[in-house]
C-alpha cells in the first residue's frame, strides 16, 4: 500500500552533492598542505546542521579558521561547483511516481537557503515536483540546536502537508503513514525518532563507516535499499 506522504531528504539521497563537498573541502585542505578528506570524517558530519558538522570537521584539521571563515572559502569553492550537480539513480523517476500516484511530498534538507538555492538552480524543472513545499535548515520554524537526529525537521514537513489539506477540508496525515527517504545515519535516526517508516540509501563508500544500532537494526521501519531506482511506492 503506497504511504500517505514522502519526505525527502536533498544532499546524498536526491542529488550528487558530496562529491563536490568531497572536492572543495579537499581543495582547502591542500591549501594547508593537509589531506585528503577521510571517509569516516565525511560520514561523522552527514545530515548535520551546517555549523555542528563544520565544527567537526574544524577540530579534525586543526586549521587555524574559525566557522565563518572556513564556510565563505567553501562558498567561493562551491559556487560553480554546484551547477555540475546532478540527480542520483532513479530520484527524478521516483518524484515522478509520487506525482502519478499523487502522493504529497516535501523536501527537508539541513542545507540552508543560500546554498539550496545553489545546487539546485539549474535543476528547476526537478525541484517544482515539490510545488514549493520545501524546508530548509534555516528555516525559522526549526530551533537552533534542533537539527537531525531530532525529529523537528521531519514533524515541520508534514504540517506543511497537513496545513494544505486543512485548507481543503481533507483528513491529515499521521505521522506513522509518512515515508522518510534518508541516506545518513542521522537521518535515518531523526526519521525514527518521528515515528515514520524510512527508506535509507547509504552511500555505498560511506557504508564501511556507518553502524546501526542493534535497536535500528531489528526495526521492521527501516527499509535499507542500495538505490532510489529499487523503490516501488506501490509496495511498500
Amino acid at each position: 500500500m503506497p504511504p500517505k506522504a514522502c519526505l525527502f531528504d536533498m544532499d546524498g539521497l536526491l542529488l550528487d552533492t558530496e562529491t563536490i563537498y568531497t572536492k572543495s573541502t579537499n581543495i582547502i585542505l591542500e591549501r594547508y598542505q593537509k589531506g585528503p578528506f577521510p571517509m569516516e570524517i565525511k560520514a561523522q558530519m552527514m545530515g548535520r546542521p551546517s555549523r555542528e558538522a563544520c565544527q567537526i570537521f574544524l577540530d579534525w584539521s586543526k586549521l587555524d579558521l574559525s566557522y565563518e571563515q572556513y564556510v565563505q572559502m567553501q562558498r567561493e569553492l562551491q559556487s560553480e561547483l554546484w551547477k555540475q550537480t546532478q540527480p542520483l539513480p532513479g530520484a527524478l523517476e521516483l518524484l515522478r511516481q509520487c506525482k502519478t500516484l499523487n502522493i504529497p511530498m516535501v523536501l527537508a534538507t539541513s542545507s540552508d537557503t543560500y546554498n539550496f538555492e545553489r545546487k539546485t538552480g539549474h535543476l528547476r524543472d526537478m525541484f517544482m515536483l515539490f510545488e514549493n513545499n520545501i524546508v530548509t535548515g534555516d528555516d525559522d520554524r526549526l530551533l537552533p540546536g534542533r537539527g537531525k537526529p531530532n525529529p523537528d525537521i521531519w514533524f515541520i514537513a508534514l504540517e506543511v502537508i497537513n496545513e494544505k489539506l486543512r485548507s481543503k477540508n481533507e483528513p491529515e496525515v499521521e505521522a506513522k503513514d509518512c515515508l522518510v527517504f534518508e541516506d545518513s545515519i542521522l537521518g535515518l535516526e531523526s526519521g525514527r525518532a518521528a515515528d515514520m517508516k524510512v527508506i535509507w540509501v547509504p552511500d555505498p563508500k560511506l557504508l564501511p563507516f556507518f553502524s546501526l544500532s542493534s535497536e535500528q537494526a531489528a526495526d521492521k521501519n527501516i527499509i535499507k535499499c542500495s538505490s532510489l531506482k529499487e523503490v516501488d511506492l506501490q509496495n511498500i
